[in-house]
């Protein structure tokens, strides 16, 4: 009688527990819910479409501010012991992303094994065709592939793939030379050679493609674009900072028709003239102070828009402007990297294994055009090995080529106060008490570690 009381006493506080644990996730659902009626409007009901609509158009930080929101309930649906309502809500997710002809988890799966191949075996940046050819071989673009079989799907001829593929040899383009094409499967030559044609046309002046192909592009840039932006919220919730910097020009690059970040400059100063606006031009400033371990550190971004819109500047611009139409707003991703290579192409741990640099820190930044300058702050806990670090600071357009910046700036870990008084005067001297380092500091300006130091790896904990 006694077990049998014990029993029903444990099942009622599981009864309990449930019932708490699904009143909680209610609450955060409720909080959830209530911020983006805000956004969508009072007394319009949240239809899936129109939550669509109104998400396309929210500015970087609106969708940060959405984000803040439902991290609550994102964390106790993921943390919690919810593996029923999880399963059920993935495959309502797949299922509704089918439907609509977007990505699914298994092209994330997909994206996930190529990325982590590459960063297994270096810490290099890593190339746009890898990139690319990632995204052109996933189940997504696949499928699309396989549809040119039926008569009403849009078709890429055999003569029309052969001819930008003899336009990529001519250019030595990378991937077509030298046998580097040989053995790739019919659908991811078909759809890479598109891709690459989006990116080239301008100086593929000889090809010229029909209707049916013409249709068949406009359909694959249109995905790949979907995919690259899937891969780059991946990255960043990873933390896989080379992989995320890649695919923002890779996402610039297939957005604008242009196929480098440094030769395709004008040409991407004359596709924004044509439609009233200037190139970005920036000016990034970045400092830390220095700390002690286990402290906050604390990187101070400024960036200035020197191409910064005047007053007859934004008036002429906004007389460019048909009826309904909004004033444009830049987009610009700030991404600080914890350097662990100094320079170096890879960055090995003692165990052989090669350990990649860290994101430690992101932002989305959508200033307005005549918005003189963009400020942001990072912020993460100092590690404990005493010595400097160096991070760099990245400024990213996704949406623009030719126009990123970056600045390296380095902090010091200083001894614990009680180790430094008991230190003798040189270590003193060495370290002192804290003070700002890193102002103006240009990427070549930071001293390097030694080859044989290790340099301490810097963790944080980061929004997904």
């Amino acid at each position: 009688e006694k077990e049998t009381s014990i029993e029903d006493k444990k099942t009622v506080a599981e009864k309990e527990t449930s019932i708490e644990d699904k009143k909680t996730v209610a609450e955060k659902e409720a909080k959830f819910l209530a911020a983006l009626q805000q956004l969508v409007g009072k007394d319009i009901e949240l239809t899936e479409d129109k939550v669509r609509e109104v998400i396309a158009t929210l500015t970087p930080e609106q969708r940060a501010e959405l984000c803040a929101e439902g991290q609550d309930l994102r964390e106790e649906l993921v943390s919690g012991d919810h593996e029923e309502e999880m399963q059920l809500f993935r495959s309502e997710l797949n299922n509704r992303a089918e439907k609509h002809d977007l990505p699914v988890e298994k092209d994330g799966e997909h994206l996930y094994k190529k990325i982590t191949s590459f960063m297994q075996q270096s810490n290099s940046s890593i190339p746009h065709l890898y990139v690319l050819e990632s995204a052109v071989s996933s189940p997504y673009l696949v499928k699309l592939a396989l549809t040119e079989a039926r008569e009403a799907s849009p078709r890429a001829e055999p003569a029309d793939l052969d001819a930008i593929e003899a336009e990529c040899v001519r250019l030595k383009i990378p991937g077509w030379c030298d046998g580097e094409a040989d053995g790739r499967p019919p659908f991811v030559r078909r759809n890479l050679l598109l891709i690459e044609y989006q990116m080239n046309m301008t100086r593929m002046p000889s090809v010229q493609l029909g209707k049916s192909a013409g249709m068949a592009l406009a359909e694959l840039a249109a995905k790949v674009r979907r995919l690259l932006d899937m891969l780059f919220k991946f990255c960043l919730q990873n933390r896989w900072v080379k992989a995320a910097l890649t695919v923002t020009e890779c996402q610039a690059m297939v957005l604008n028709g242009l196929w480098d970040q440094n030769e395709c400059r004008e040409l991407m100063r004359t596709k924004l003239a044509d439609n009233g606006l200037k190139l970005p031009k920036l000016v990034l400033n970045a400092r830390a102070a220095d700390v002690r371990p286990k402290e906050k550190v604390m990187i101070k971004v400024e960036v200035t828009r020197v191409h910064c819109y005047t007053e007859e500047e934004m008036a002429k611009y906004k007389n460019t402007l048909t009826e309904g139409e909004c004033e444009t707003r830049e987009g610009w991703w700030m991404i600080a990297e914890s350097l662990r290579n100094n320079g170096k192409n890879d960055a090995t741990h003692k165990s052989g294994q090669v350990v990649p640099n860290a994101l430690v820190g992101w932002q989305a930044m959508g200033p307005a055009l005549d918005a003189p300058t963009m400020t942001c702050e990072f912020e993460f806990e100092a590690p404990e090995t005493p010595g400097e670090y160096k991070i760099m600071v990245h400024v990213r357009s996704s949406g623009t080529v030719g126009v990123d910046v970056r600045r390296k700036v380095s902090f010091q870990v200083l001894p614990t106060k009680r180790v430094a008084a008991m230190s003798s005067e040189s270590s003193e001297l060495a370290f002192g008490d804290p003070e700002e380092t890193g102002s103006g500091v240009t990427v070549d300006d930071v001293p390097p570690l030694e080859e044989h130091e290790e340099p301490p790896q810097l963790t944080t904990t980061m929004p997904n």
